[in-house]
């Protein structure tokens, strides 16, 4: 197998290339939106490859890409990449000065940016030594038989950075090895398979699926504003466009949850879905069955150093919210231990559960940790059917009561009206903060009446919010140490 992750993708795109393997929304309203083939996407390559050699671009160097998210944008990573260069992706929603700490930290000189990217800002890139290109658009005549660069299976494919819901986002770096390891376990362990059509609300799902030789059409959403998403234009590509596989995170669904009741909209196309990037309630899970009848229904658990760690199809009772989030068994693939934390209570007549933070092992699990186990910052433990059940996150895992927040968590997110909720460890119980969904009224009363299937006093006070602070990736993770 050639080392740079770059050639299978490469191999897919050669064998198809008049298969449609991209389709990006449509500028403007009423116009079509943009197919792209494998042939188009090679060429497209090939035009951002010769214009990065040009200008010296090399092996291991690191290229920061501080460009919106466009099918420009995924065309040039893809070009940094078949150099045997290394891709770096800022975190989501930095400024002009978050994208010089990345660049300083990373010891990047090359970036590439946006056409029209403001005059004060070019200059001040330059003032710090950083090379700023554009790429100009035009496209190559067909290029000769070309072939990825080879580099160390071990050097770094892809440098991206984590949501940032407990500090800083840092730098997570994946090796050609990882991410080719990370594509095979996900195409094990979720669909789409060839030939379907999949709706991914990330844009780096389309390594995977251009590896895989899958369909993408990416939804029409506001990347850089992800609140501003518009449920009804997301039924309407899913209506039209046939899709038949799609995955997003809880602030996603739970919004397109919401539109389908309120518009009952027949998605017969759809045949699974996946939901991830954060804790995902179990009431959530089930409104999504219903509302998507003929699909299959998963939770996907991971982080972007080990995508996936475990999945669950939404086949089997999954136990009561005040067990914690239940994800699902632990891939086989991946080594796994928990680091001893405490003793929390799962539920009546059952014994308490021994919690732990989970450290993962595996091939396709990024660290440089020497010993190769990844901390995860997720705290849980394996419920009688083998599967896990998350309890906590790192930064406010303390117990309280044999309890820890998530289970909270999950309880309140069932009670009417709860749009977002977070608990936080107090001096005997928790401190509770519930933001109630827009026009809704939730009462302490009900809040605490909810919590009284705890044994113990487990809630310390209750305040409400209008908005509780929240990652900018996935609008769905607790920014605990924001919480007031």
């Amino acid at each position: 197998m050639h080392p740079n992750f770059f050639a299978t993708i490469h191999a897919t795109l050669s064998a198809h290339p008049d298969r449609v393997l991209v389709v990006w929304p449509a500028a403007c309203a009423g116009q079509a939106p943009a197919t792209y083939t494998g042939g188009a996407l090679l060429l497209r390559i090939e035009a951002g490859r010769a214009a990065l050699r040009a200008q010296g671009v090399r092996p291991g160097q690191p290229v920061l890409l501080a460009r919106p998210v466009s099918f420009e944008l995924i065309c040039l990573l893809l070009a940094v990449m078949s150099l045997g260069a290394v891709p770096v992706l800022p975190p989501a929603g930095a400024s002009a000065l978050g994208l010089w700490r990345v660049a300083r930290r990373s010891k990047i000189r090359q970036a590439l940016v946006a056409p029209a990217l403001p005059w004060p800002a070019r200059l001040l890139a330059r003032a710090l030594g950083l090379r700023l290109s554009a790429d100009s658009g035009a496209l190559p005549a067909p290029a000769p038989a070309w072939t990825a660069q080879r580099v160390a299976a071990g050097q770094p494919a892809l440098i991206s950075h984590s949501s940032g819901s407990t500090g800083p986002a840092k730098p997570i770096r994946r090796s050609h090895r990882v991410l080719q390891a990370q594509h095979e376990a996900l195409r094990q362990a979720f669909p789409p398979l060839p030939g379907q059509r999949d709706f991914p609300l990330f844009p780096n799902v389309l390594l995977h699926n251009l590896a895989a030789g899958v369909c993408t059409l990416l939804p029409d959403v506001a990347w850089g504003a992800p609140a501003r998403l518009e449920p009804a234009r997301i039924v309407r590509q899913l209506r039209q466009q046939g899709v038949q596989t799609l995955t997003g995170n809880v602030f996603y669904f739970a919004r397109l949850a919401d539109y389908l009741t309120a518009v009952p909209t027949a998605l017969p196309a759809v045949v699974a879905l996946g939901v991830g990037g954060s804790p995902v309630p179990e009431g959530l899970m089930r409104r999504l069955a219903q509302l998507f009848a003929q699909a299959r229904c998963y939770v996907i658990y991971g982080s972007s150093e080990a995508e996936p760690i475990a999945v669950r199809q939404l086949t089997d009772a999954a136990g009561l919210p005040e067990a914690g989030y239940c994800v699902g068994p632990i891939l086989p693939a991946l080594s796994w231990r928990l680091h001893p934390l405490g003793a929390v209570w799962v539920g009546a007549g059952r014994p308490l559960a021994q919690v732990g933070e989970l450290q993962v092992k595996g091939a396709h699990v990024a660290t440089a940790a020497p010993d190769g186990w990844l901390s995860t910052g997720d705290f849980g433990y394996l419920d009688a059917d083998g599967r896990l059940c998350l309890t906590g996150r790192q930064g406010n895992e303390a117990i309280r009561q044999q309890q820890q927040h998530y289970q909270l968590e999950h309880v309140l997110q069932h009670l009417p009206g709860v749009a977002r909720v977070a608990a936080r460890p107090g001096r005997r119980g928790f401190v509770v903060y519930v933001e109630p969904a827009a026009g809704a009224v939730v009462a302490e009363a009900a809040v605490r009446a909810a919590l009284a299937v705890f044994p113990g006093p487990v809630c310390e006070q209750v305040h409400f919010r209008r908005r509780l602070p929240v990652d900018s990736r996935h609008l769905s993770k607790i920014r605990y140490g924001a919480v007031r």
